[in-house]
């Protein structure tokens, strides 16, 4: 049997493992592991299986990982993210579907100090979903707007979707953080259109009452500690100040002040917190642990390059190679989760792009978009069960037919993405 051969094999196992609930991290260190021992020796996956641990616990550049997610934590039990949604509220009232574009906004907004879209679906959906039921929005379109805004919690800066595809990559974590600020934007501009286009074509969503000018510049003043995170994280790494992980943990810390001077987080909450993001991180970090193994079992199969060397003796395109990788990650966003989607395509994927002529930056924020319409794509999309999970009086016909709409944005982003590349490669290009 050729490595080629057992590279395909053991991919196949791999989608297996993951169709019979296995954990993520798990098939992915069966097969490096069992893959390497078919490859190699015995001698050689135990020493690969032995040193993989500790080359990942050890890496500087992941230890961003647990300091954005402490961060986003303390923001979360700080009230930063309900600050937010009711400053956008106040700002935004008296528009016909108002309170969805508030939960847009404040899910973008949140989202630049979480990233995560776990957490920021999770958040808005506690603090938005009963607003608007109070104010005789329909559930479905509440519930697509907060799975819409939560999934831009992957792209705006920071992401941690983005630091893992960074450490696999050997890119710049910076220079991607740059590169997925502008495509950030534009979709949450595209989530708003489709918002307002829905909002004012039928009745599911009414208009609020208008608040007055002095509730308007008082609302301004709500998220100025948002606004100093912002500016004291992404605005640091971006004029050269500070390096991701000194951002990290300079916003970490700048929460943690913030909530015990406005007394929004006590010493219980702290320890919560810290609890919190400790599992999290840690079931992230094995994940990472698996596509080490797996990747290096890539590699040794030559995969890549023999799916390059096919693709040309095919005669396929540049652009139909993209249509190729988009179809699959689609398929794979129906059962996958993002994190576990970027592990174990991008290792495969990104030599045939390259060869290509794509930009490995550029490629980095195409696939975060990707795993972002895998998130709100039915039947399994992420933050649909988030929401479900703590709505469970919105039926899953109601959301997955509420949902479809917003799909359109990122569809159009991708597009975009192709036909002016500068989108995501002008900004990355200003920090040298």
């Amino acid at each position: 049997m050729t490595p080629f051969a057992i590279g395909l094999s053991g991919i196949g196992l791999m989608l297996v493992l993951l169709f019979l609930r296995q954990p993520v991290w798990l098939a992915l260190a069966a097969i490096g592991v069992v893959g390497n021992l078919i490859l190699n020796s015995l001698s050689s996956a135990k020493f690969l299986a032995g040193t993989a641990m500790f080359d990942v616990v050890s890496n500087y550049d992941l230890s961003v990982i647990p300091l954005f997610i402490l961060m986003g934590e303390i923001a979360t039990r700080s009230r930063m993210s309900a600050e937010l949604f009711h400053a956008a509220r106040v700002l935004l009232s008296g528009l016909r579907g108002g309170l969805g574009i508030a939960t847009l906004t404040a899910s973008g907004a949140f989202g630049a100090i979480c990233g995560s879209s776990v957490a920021t679906a999770a958040s808005m959906t506690r603090i938005a979903l009963p607003q608007m039921d109070a104010a005789g929005y329909d559930r479905g379109y509440s519930a697509a707007t907060v799975a819409s805004g939560g999934s831009l919690g992957i792209l705006i800066p920071p992401s941690i979707i983005l630091v893992i595809y960074a450490s696999i990559t050997e890119t710049s974590v910076a220079r991607l953080f740059a590169a997925s600020m502008i495509p950030g934007l534009v979709l949450l501009g595209l989530y708003i259109i489709v918002a307002l286009i829905i909002a004012n074509r039928g009745s599911a969503a009414p208009v609020e009452r208008p608040a007055s000018f002095r509730d308007r510049l008082r609302a301004l003043r709500e998220p100025w500690q948002f606004i100093l995170l912002f500016v004291l994280t992404i605005g640091g790494i971006y004029a050269g100040i500070f390096s991701p992980t000194e951002a990290a943990s300079v916003g970490a810390f700048g929460a943690i002040v913030l909530g015990m001077a406005r007394g929004s987080l006590d010493v219980a909450g702290l320890i919560r917190a810290v609890q919190t993001s400790v599992l999290v991180s840690c079931s992230l970090l094995m994940i990472i642990v698996g596509a080490t193994l797996f990747s290096n079992f890539v590699v040794q199969t030559r995969l890549p390059g023999n799916l390059l060397g096919l693709a040309e003796a095919a005669g396929l395109s540049a652009w139909t190679v993209m249509m190729l990788i988009i179809a699959i990650y689609i398929v794979l966003g129906c059962f996958l989760e993002g994190i576990g989607m970027v592990l174990i395509t991008v290792p495969v994927f990104l030599p045939v792009v390259v060869s290509f002529g794509y930009d490995p930056i550029w490629f980095g924020v195409f696939v975060v978009v990707l795993v972002e319409l895998g998130l709100i794509t039915p039947p399994v999309g992420m933050n649909l069960f988030i929401i479900r999970a703590q709505a469970p009086d919105v039926p899953m016909k109601t959301l997955y037919g509420a949902i479809l709409p917003f799909l359109i944005a990122p569809v159009v982003l991708i597009a975009l993405l192709f036909a002016v590349p500068g989108l995501a490669l002008w900004l990355p290009g200003l920090l040298y």
